[in-house]
């Protein structure tokens, strides 16, 4: 079987309406699904100052219901099964909607409505309380995130204030506050119309059909016009000096950024390649130097990010606790002068194998951001071409050595050698130093086309020679291979005094065999684009791969001998429990993180091994030794009792022989699973406060203790969250953002696992507003049980969605191995998911009331508020919770 040398070709029709919209269609039908997908040619760079944040701010707007489809964009399409999402950068937006394929026609007559017949819908309390999402949108990914005002800052020291790119994608909240409905009015009219955008439908669908639906619905738009690119300044003079930067966090980041050269210009594949070689992998120059050897950072990244106007190159340097930044930049700088005297031609070859693989990998989802649709939108959108999908990875095939060195040599750096003008900045943490016209008639949707009957697949099982059991789901779409062996012992196999133990086992694994060392596995890996990974959660370990189809027995053998002949070198434990635990200080800078880890405290008793991470704590890591790891490895990786797990382009019974033929000696049982037992829920409310002083948000969970993943209520119990918070146009979601505007968004979850996990509500909301949130959420939950119970609407809503978005989780190999790992380790049958629709329809308003009843327990709740104590301590204390303990921030686990 030979190694593909470039992507498959990716076969499509484009047509372009009268109005000047482009259609894309793409037949594949290997599941009854279709992706809708629609780019406007409009991002943060054609705003203007006193606009900054107006095409952010209607990828919001966009959700809030038009003419014909008043209320929220959601409602008509999650019960349906669909995911809707959008997202804007600076150069495009775009909006998708992966649904089963009967419901295409509601999508593309939702799709088009929003387009043309926005603004009729569009009031100024929706247009208040969309400004007030989006400013908490900033304080929880920007003010309240760690390293969150780095994109700002980089921006603003890289391109002058009359540039395009002067301003992050979220822009300015001051623009945004003050945004009228007339001036939104305006910059919807110029840029969300049809010459400005495109149509990508991809799926189990009827080209003919998919082209005379797109015209009907969405030609009777008038067209506009094509927004004109704007013309950038020339870039003044960068920082002479390094921008630094304290901020709330545990570990310095060191930032170098270039101004380089838009996308698909010639430099732009060499200098990705780059980015490749320098730090790609961990065989990658600036992975070896500075993680390996040095052990200077934590991790490193470099890349070339082009737009439309210009491009950036940026490396960026985590710093392990107490390094110093000026030595990583000195080593940055040296390997980058090595980078530009040589390439050498087997490392490109690598990059570029890597560059091939990620490409066909991505090609395995047909929606989404990034799927097939996304892909040949932006082909379309940003060079009129879609079938550039298939023939844009020649740019990178055709990139020499030299082209490669010589770019770095000529962008990257002066004569000389030293650097070219640069943006220096440094992150110092806690411990660093200083209305139009339509003939069709939108009153009633469309009637869905007959729906297209999806059953999960369901695994052939055997058993191996060694005891492991294989399951197997082939699919032969795309030359891809996903296997992953499932170990019945993860971190509940444990208690709270060795967290983290499964997981640092997991982590060592391709540190090291008895013939290979870690670079000689990480560089065959990379020369094959395969990703290979050991991890652990909860209720397994997994040693897996993904692989192009032509480098199966290659990567199986890679994959065998990680699993079976580990040798956890010291020198590579040294540096992973360093790593582990300046990673576990650098979880404390997140406030959900904090917030979650309290919960968890609060409501699993000492002793339960679900009372810390499963990635441990700093004190367990530290006591930790190799012998602990060989022990567990010893104990627990064992065949009997585990399973692989294999889905993708393979025969079965091709895939068993070659099983046996590399572990059919190994030998041994695993321990059976230990369940964990269940606490006792309190009887009393709780509230414990996280005091963080100065913090522009409060994090709030509430919670207690869930469910079981082999519960008989299990599927009541998620139709039960999804009607409480498990989807935006849930209870909790439409109280806390639609009517309140005091969050980003709120969800709430069962954890499931092998004992019984938490259930949770999470949100990080208004500071001033931290009281009201966890009354609201105490309230709605309490309503499940009382005033309010689910509705029979509700119901069929929720058992629809769940139904109809079920095919949507089957799409890839990795999907498959992942739910199937989750079957063979929970003790459920290979053809539990192809049952599921029954399971789900035996789900009555009867069923649902009693799992409110065993499952929510209002009167136990506990709610964890991380926020500045002067600011919602008496607010919290109004509720009549009892007393709220306050914790120190330094204190909190």
């Amino acid at each position: 079987m030979n190694a593909p040398t470039r992507p498959p070709t990716i076969c499509f029709s484009k047509q372009a309406l009268p109005n000047g919209l482009d259609v894309i269609v793409r037949r594949d039908p290997r599941l009854p699904v279709a992706a809708v997908n629609l780019w406007y040619h409009v991002g943060s760079k054609d705003e203007r100052h006193g606009q900054r944040g107006y095409a952010h701010l209607f990828e919001h707007l966009m959700f809030e219901g038009s003419q014909h489809f008043p209320g929220d964009f959601f409602s008509p399409l999650q019960p349906l099964g669909a995911s809707v999402n959008g997202s804007t950068s600076s150069d495009r937006t775009n909006y998708v909607i992966d649904l089963p394929t009967a419901h295409l026609e509601l999508a593309l007559a939702m799709e088009s409505d929003r387009m043309g017949h926005l603004l009729p819908a569009l009031t100024d309390e929706k247009l208040e309380i969309q400004k007030g999402v989006v400013t908490n949108e900033y304080r929880q990914n920007y003010a309240n995130r760690p390293y969150g005002q780095v994109p700002r800052l980089l921006s603003e020291a890289l391109y002058p204030p009359d540039h395009p790119y002067h301003w992050p994608t979220i822009g300015a909240m001051e623009d945004v506050s003050s945004a009228s409905r007339a001036h939104v009015e305006a910059f919807f009219r110029r840029f969300y119309v049809p010459a400005n955008a495109s149509l990508c439908l991809v799926g189990d669908l009827d080209e003919d059909l998919a082209f005379a639906l797109a015209e009907r619905y969405f030609g009777p738009i008038p067209g506009g016009a094509p927004a004109r690119r704007p013309e950038p300044p020339a870039l003044g003079p960068l920082p002479d000096r390094p921008i630094l930067v304290r901020d709330r966090v545990e570990l310095d980041r060191l930032h170098l950024s270039w101004p380089t050269v838009p996308q698909f210009s010639p430099d732009d594949a060499p200098l990705s390649l780059a980015g490749d070689l320098l730090a790609r992998g961990r065989s990658s120059r600036l992975y070896r130097r500075l993680v390996l050897e040095e052990q200077l950072a934590q991790n490193v990244s470099a890349s070339q990010a082009g737009r439309e106007l210009a491009g950036t190159f940026s490396v960026i340097v985590t710093l392990r606790p107490g390094k110093p930044w000026e030595r990583a930049r000195d080593l940055v700088d040296a390997e980058l002068r090595a980078l530009a005297l040589e390439v050498d031609p087997e490392e490109l070859a690598r990059a570029r194998t890597g560059r091939l693989g990620a490409l066909i990998y991505a090609l395995e989802s047909i929606g989404g951001f990034g799927g097939v649709a996304d892909r040949l939108n932006a082909f379309n959108v940003f060079l009129g071409d879609p079938a550039r999908i298939t023939t844009d990875f020649d740019r990178f095939e055709r990139a020499t050595t030299d082209q490669v060195a010589e770019s770095v040599r000529r962008l990257l750096l002066r004569q000389g050698g030293e650097p070219a003008p640069r943006v220096e900045l440094v992150v110092l943490g806690r411990r660093g130093g200083t209305d139009r016209g339509a003939t069709l008639d939108r009153s009633r949707p469309p009637t869905p086309s007959a729906p297209v009957a999806f059953r999960a697949p369901v695994p052939s099982r055997r058993v191996l020679a060694c005891g492991a059991e294989l399951w197997a789901v082939p699919r032969r779409d795309l030359p891809v291979i996903t296997a992953s062996l499932a170990v019945p012992a993860g971190a509940g196999a444990h208690g709270p005094d060795r967290a983290g133990l499964a997981s640092l086992t997991a982590a060592m694994l391709d540190e090291g065999t008895r013939t290979r060392s870690a670079s000689e596995i990480a560089r065959k890996a990379e020369s094959m684009a395969t990703s290979l990974w050991a991890t652990a959660g909860w209720d397994g370990s997994y040693v897996g791969f993904r692989c192009l189809s032509a480098h199966r027995d290659e990567s199986l053998e890679l994959a065998v001998d990680v699993l079976r002949h580990p040798t956890f070198p010291e020198a590579e434990w040294d540096r992973i429990r360093g790593q582990s635990i300046a990673a576990l200080r650098s979880r404390r800078d997140r406030a959900e993180a904090v917030a979650s880890q309290v919960l968890l405290q609060a409501i699993f008793g000492p002793g339960h091994p679900y009372l810390v991470p499963a990635v441990g704590t700093i004190p367990t890591v530290e006591r930790m030794d190799r012998e602990d790891l060989r022990r567990f490895h010893d104990v627990f990786y064992r065949p009997v009792g585990s399973a692989w797990i294999v889905a993708g382009d393979f025969d079965p019974d091709e895939i068993a022989e070659r099983l046996d033929a590399a572990i059919g000696d190994w030998e041994g049982k695993a321990p059976l699973p230990i369940e964990p037992p269940s606490p006792p829920i309190g009887h009393r409310r709780r509230i414990l406060l996280v005091d963080r002083p100065g913090a522009p948000q409060a994090s709030v969970r509430v919670g207690h203790v869930g469910l079981r993943r082999n519960e008989e209520d299990y599927v009541a119990a998620m139709v039960l969250n999804q009607i409480l918070g498990g989807q935006f146009s849930s209870r909790l979601n439409e109280s806390l953002r639609e009517r309140k505007g005091m969050t980003y968004g709120v969800r709430s979850s069962f954890d499931a696992r092998r004992g019984a996990g938490p259930f949770s509500v999470a949100a990080a909301v208004q500071t001033d507003r931290a009281a009201e949130a966890v009354l609201e959420i105490a309230r709605e939950i309490e309503a499940l049980l009382g005033d309010h119970p689910p509705t029979s609407r509700e119901l069929n809503d929720a058992r629809r969605s769940l139904l109809e978005g079920q095919a949507r989780h089957f799409e890839t190999p990795s999907d498959l191995v992942s739910r199937f790992a989750d079957l063979f380790l929970h003790g459920l049958p290979p053809d539990h998911h192809a049952t599921f629709p029954a399971r789900l329809a035996a789900i009555d308003l009867d069923a649902l009331s009693r799992a409110a009843s065993s499952r929510l327990r209002p009167e136990g709740l506990v709610a964890v508020v991380v926020a500045d104590a002067g600011q919602v301590l008496g607010a919290l204390e109004g509720l009549g919770w009892g007393d709220v303990k306050v914790l120190d921030d330094e204190e909190a686990p």
